[in-house]
């Protein structure tokens, strides 16, 4: 069976079997790689919903292809997986970090282009679009990069033992925030039509709760928010609490028509 380069641990629509289900695209964070939610790919926690691990160019799977420089290049990739879908399936997009941002991006052109929306967007760890960039630091040496990283909470402090691991990382993550970088300096903030929810760590120094309840100026939909113990990578250590969100946000907007 023929696996897409951006979902490569989901099915093809349509072949699994689960008309009901509701995916719930997942968007790593800067440095990141679909791995970081294979385990939730993998879960039956939560019936009803499919969670799918998406991978950006240039990172696990996709290693040995070009890293993207544009939130406008990543966009167009992602929207390609969402054309080939069926139309009336239902769908989520849930984004940590930068993932959030593209998240939103995704939902923005996707609203201007009067395609389907997904029932809800779930933005986590994440300032929103206008904010002040949280690490500006895609131009600095690679030290002044990692010591940056690892002072915000961003990465943690034991990847600096791992010399090999670093060479393969830093190119990435250099790329990503100077991607979002851009994006957060060029982007005019809009409002979404469909609900959001937006979640945050209580620890977080690079989106601290003072910045999760600002999305709610992005959406003329529902809107809520929740703040969870832990640092800027709260999501992956409390995958339950958050998978329950996701239930109660599909549960809550289960009668929308923005699918």
């Amino acid at each position: 069976m023929t696996r897409n380069r951006w979902t490569p641990w989901e099915a093809a629509p349509g072949t699994d079997g689960e008309a009901e289900t509701v995916r719930v695209y997942c968007l790593p964070h800067a440095g990141g790689s679909a791995g970081s939610y294979l385990a939730w790919s993998r879960s039956h926690e939560v019936p009803g919903l499919k969670f799918v691990p998406v991978e950006l160019p240039g990172r696990g799977t996709r290693l040995s292809e070009p890293l993207l420089d544009s939130m406008d290049e990543v966009v167009d990739g992602f929207l390609t997986v969402l054309a080939e879908r069926p139309e009336q399936e239902r769908f989520l997009l849930l984004g940590h970090s930068m993932g959030a941002q593209i998240a939103f991006e995704t939902t923005r052109r996707l609203a201007q282009a009067g395609r389907p929306l997904p029932r809800v967007v779930v933005v986590s760890g994440c300032r929103p679009p206008g904010a002040p960039v949280a690490l500006p630091l895609h131009d600095r040496s690679d030290e002044e990069l990692l010591r940056g990283l690892v002072e915000l909470g961003g990465t943690p402090a034991e990847i600096l033992e791992h010399r090999e691991l670093l060479a393969m990382l830093l190119p990435v993550m250099r790329a990503d925030l100077g991607l979002l970088a851009r994006y957060m300096t060029d982007i005019r903030p809009t409002v979404l039509p469909c609900p959001m929810v937006a979640l945050g760590g209580a620890d977080d120094r690079l989106a601290g709760p003072e910045w999760i309840t600002g999305w709610r100026a992005m959406t003329a939909g529902g809107f809520r928010h929740r703040v969870l113990p832990g640092d800027h990578f709260f999501l992956h250590a409390r995958p339950a609490e958050v998978m329950a969100e996701i239930a109660a946000a599909v549960q809550e907007h289960a009668a929308s028509t923005a699918g």
